[in-house]
């Protein structure tokens, strides 16, 4: 009797060892196959023109010369504001302080007050609003997946809003006024930014066939107005004036 629960043990724990084994490789066959579809990067599209996309550039670049409006260069993040957002990315104070960094670099001098709201059921992830002459307000939705690049471009964005706001630069249709927003964005040294946050972000689950190795499902999802390829050109065509 000994003997047959000795060998019922070694069989048990035979079996146990091969389901484990086969867990953690079907898991490491996950993890490895995750790795490589995030490596993989987006293609982007070189084109030679785009003419709804030169028609923008050249009218914020004619109306900077017009106005004399003075252009700081390429904006870089103070550092202090990127360890702060890293320890909490919806800190109001680095939110706000992150803010008053962009309008000012813009050269607009005027209070925006920013605001966290919880995200709503569309896609809108931020807003420019106005009230009377004084009261600027961008509104942040917050969403959890967001990364602070994408935060960070989001905030670009909105505060490029307030720069065509400001010098009453705005196109009355939505669409072409949110496309002019983002190339005037890059126009004004927020490139890399939107560059960074307007990347889109892969998210990996796990396979539902039967042996679990294959079939990974990847969903894809992305903010701004541009596409890479779009900000890719809008970035290269500045860059040759």
């Amino acid at each position: 009797m000994q003997e047959l629960w000795r060998v019922l043990f070694s069989l048990g724990l035979l079996l146990l060892i091969i389901v484990v084994t086969k867990y953690l490789a079907r898991d490491l066959i996950f993890s490895y196959q995750k790795a490589k579809v995030l490596k993989e990067e987006e293609p982007i599209f070189h084109r030679k023109s785009d003419t709804r996309l030169d028609e923008k550039i050249t009218y914020i670049q004619e109306q900077i010369r017009q106005k004399r409006i003075y252009l700081a260069g390429e904006y870089q993040v103070p550092d202090d504001i990127i360890k702060e957002l890293k320890q909490d990315k919806f800190s109001f104070e680095a939110l706000q302080r992150l803010v008053d960094s962009i309008v000012l670099h813009t050269g607009v001098f005027n209070f925006v007050q920013v605001f966290v709201e919880e995200a709503d059921s569309g896609n809108t992830v931020g807003l420019y609003t106005t009230y009377g002459r004084m009261v600027r307000e961008i509104y942040l939705y917050r969403n959890n997946k967001y990364r602070i690049e994408q935060i960070m471009a989001i905030l670009a964005h909105e505060c490029t809003h307030n720069f065509l706001y400001y010098h009453n630069l705005e196109h009355s249709s939505e669409e072409e006024n949110e496309i002019l927003t983002d190339v005037t964005a890059v126009c004004l040294g927020f490139g890399p930014l939107l560059l960074a946050g307007y990347k889109p972000v892969k998210e990996i689950t796990k396979p539902e066939s039967e042996d679990k190795t294959q079939g990974l499902k990847v969903h894809k999802w992305r903010i701004g107005y541009l596409k890479m390829s779009d900000l890719v050109y809008v970035v290269g065509a500045m860059n040759k004036d």
